[in-house]
């Protein structure tokens, strides 16, 4: 095997399918990444097990051939080198990568230990890149990181011959968005949360290009300009979400969204550990205020419309921000019925919702 190819597409393209190597390999195999050069592409192929990654890539190939190719190590390498095109060949087990006045080997692993990867099959979903990419960054955040629960550390895909379904919850907060799509047949699938979020960087890039998802039993596939990306599902029945959408609030909130998240933030500060920022609907918009007995404390108005009864609820200051982050638009609106249930985020458009629970604030006292 011998190419040549660009510096900053080979280091790009290395970075990405990087991620889907394991950090601590049963098998030697699955810390390389697998080089197969031929035509005028190079595919470059990585798995742990759980989610593996393909992309192709055009380069100058002298020489058909495979290599595997120590993953990271490789990584790093063309990373450091100045631009300019990159030689590498494979002879004797060892792989030459040339760039400028660098020459250096890696010891290639035995290619024939390196796991076969199928092409996509299933249920196909098309689906603009731009928006899968969008709505992939609203609804991740709301995914649980707690391992305890693997359930949720998912987002759920819901596919109907309408459209696509994206849900994440874990259990504090909810996020949901709709996207048009075109698909084949309806399926249900829950996709760890690390896969999707490296789906969303490949289909970012591709601002009017169209990504493909196939749905099987247990994995999913996704397809988004020339990478490749499959992922075991997670098993499990995921939460009846549908149930936490309420039909309608009496009490709305219509505010510049900049000026709601800088407010939240700025008072949030204060907002320590368990401490939530407590926010005081009214006609002339809504007061935050937090405080602490070890630091003190803050107070913060934002002019908005108000529509409903005065009243006063309190949340997790980093899930607000992270709900009036992830809606679209410069107003936002913020939809609350009293200090128990889940306010609701909604910036233009009904296509996303995003629900915070709120914290429970002590009785005052006499």
């Amino acid at each position: 095997m011998k190419f040549r190819c660009d510096r900053d597409a080979f280091s790009e393209a290395l970075q990405t399918v990087q991620r889907a190597v394991s950090a601590r390999p049963g098998i030697p195999a699955l810390a390389g990444v697998l080089l197969t050069a031929s035509g005028q592409e190079l595919v470059l192929a990585t798995t742990d097990l759980e989610v593996s990654a393909r992309l192709r890539l055009e380069v100058q190939v002298h020489e058909e051939g495979v290599a595997l190719v120590p993953a990271r190590l490789l990584a790093d390498m063309v990373k450091s080198f100045d631009q300019a095109p990159v030689d590498v060949e494979e002879q004797g087990g060892q792989a030459r990568i040339v760039c400028n006045n660098y020459e250096g080997t890696l010891r290639c692993l035995p290619a024939e230990d390196f796991p076969a990867l199928q092409d996509p099959s299933g249920t196909r979903v098309a689906v603009k890149a731009s928006e899968l990419a969008e709505g992939i960054s609203q609804v991740a955040r709301a995914a649980s990181r707690d391992e305890a629960r693997p359930i949720l550390t998912g987002v759920l895909l819901e596919i109907s011959r309408e459209g696509v379904t994206l849900v994440a919850t874990d259990s504090y907060r909810l996020a949901v968005r709709e996207l048009t799509a075109t698909s084949e047949g309806e399926a249900k699938a829950l996709v760890p949360e690390r896969a999707l979020s490296e789906v969303a960087r490949a289909a970012a890039t591709d601002e009017k290009g169209e990504a493909e998802l196939f749905v099987e039993h247990s994995q999913v596939a996704f397809r988004a300009g020339p990478l490749t990306l499959t992922s075991r599902l997670i098993e499990g029945e995921f939460p009846n979400y549908r149930q936490l959408l309420p039909d309608r609030y009496d009490n709305r909130l219509v505010a510049s969204r900049s000026q709601l998240i800088d407010a939240v933030r700025r008072v949030g500060l204060l907002a320590r550990e368990s401490s939530p920022v407590k926010l005081e609907f009214n006609a002339l918009g809504v007061r935050l205020s937090s405080s602490s007995p070890d630091l003190g404390g803050a107070v913060e108005s934002v002019e908005a419309t108000f529509e409903g009864e005065d009243l006063t609820a309190a949340f997790n200051p980093a899930y607000l921000v992270d709900g009036l982050n992830a809606a679209v638009g410069e107003r936002v609106r913020l939809e609350v019925r009293d200090g128990l249930k889940p306010a609701v985020i909604r910036g233009d458009g009904e296509a996303f919702v995003y629900l915070a629970m709120p914290v429970r604030l002590p009785a005052p006292v006499g």
